[in-house]
């Protein structure tokens, strides 16, 4: 259980890292090349990803605390909960994917149609580079849940 929570912690983490790398490339880009729009878009998505993801994973050891203390009062209780959300998690893995894949289908196929220069074609590519970069960590994450699931089975027999 502590592998995966420690594992779910580490995700957070490095998606705050790659806002962090996101931020540091708009900057770049801003700094060093015209394609303003990319980088601005980098910056923003960059922010936006620190400011979810740290303060997550700053406060993930409450959680991390919290389950530890449910599991040692109510076993059964405990495993049934996790086993439930973890099946819920594993579905949502499959479905953010399949939606974060069709959207670079989606922005591929309308780049296609802008100019190089546009202002679209630079936060296209912008959301392209991080739905890509979503997947995998989603992947990774599915890894680690689906390792939970059969340890959550596991006890459970």
């Amino acid at each position: 259980m502590l592998d995966f929570l420690n594992s779910e912690k580490t995700l957070f983490l490095s998606a705050g890292i790659i806002g962090v790398v996101s931020v540091i490339v708009g900057l770049l880009f801003l700094l060093f090349s015209n394609h303003t729009s990319f980088a601005s878009t980098m910056i923003v998505i960059g922010i936006l990803e620190m400011v979810i993801m740290f303060p997550t994973y700053l406060k993930y050891q409450q959680k991390v605390d919290d389950k530890i203390s449910v599991y040692g009062n109510n076993t059964s209780d405990f495993i049934k909960t996790e086993t439930i959300a973890t099946e819920k998690a594993l579905k949502s893995f499959f479905w953010l994917k399949l939606t974060y894949g069709i959207l670079i289908v989606v922005l591929i196929l309308g780049m296609s149609f802008l100019n190089p220069r546009s202002v679209l074609f630079g936060i296209f590519m912008a959301l392209i580079l991080h739905f890509a970069l979503a997947i995998t960590i989603d992947n990774f994450g599915e890894i680690y849940t689906k390792k939970y699931l059969n340890e959550l089975t596991t006890i459970e027999q």
